[in-house]
């Protein structure tokens, strides 16, 4: 009985550490603060749902991903157009970057729901 039950271990421990282990994260932190041009604009019915719906996009962007930096913090500035609609501009908040094709992207919302976002400095 003694000679199964350290086979058994033996095996666990075997099988354990041959398994294939997850590939380590590439995780980012990714900030976004969000800078109304005017009190109109803050107080837009569809604002919070943009807000929610670009930040989601933003952060699985295969060009945020890419990116080599470990952390970016964007200012976003935004403002209601002529239609009504809410048109975002992000930028990196630290200048050194602002060549990144990750450190520059535009989008506009409207009904709550984002259209793509646009990175403007991609190669």
């Amino acid at each position: 009985m003694f000679r199964v039950c350290i086979i058994l271990v033996s095996s666990v421990l075997w099988l354990v550490s041959c398994s294939k282990h997850p590939e380590e994260d590439a995780f980012k932190q990714i900030q976004l603060h969000w800078n109304p041009v005017d009190e109109a604009t803050e107080s837009s019915e569809q604002k919070d749902k943009c807000v929610i719906d670009i930040t989601s996009k933003v952060m699985r962007d295969p060009v945020v991903l890419a990116s080599k930096l470990v952390e970016i913090s964007y200012e976003v500035f935004y403002q209601l157009d002529e239609k009504g609609a809410l048109v975002f501009n992000g930028l990196c908040g630290d200048t050194r970057f602002s060549d990144l094709p990750e450190c520059s992207w535009q989008t506009t919302c409207t009904d709550g729901s984002a259209s793509v976002v646009k990175f403007h400095n991609e190669r």
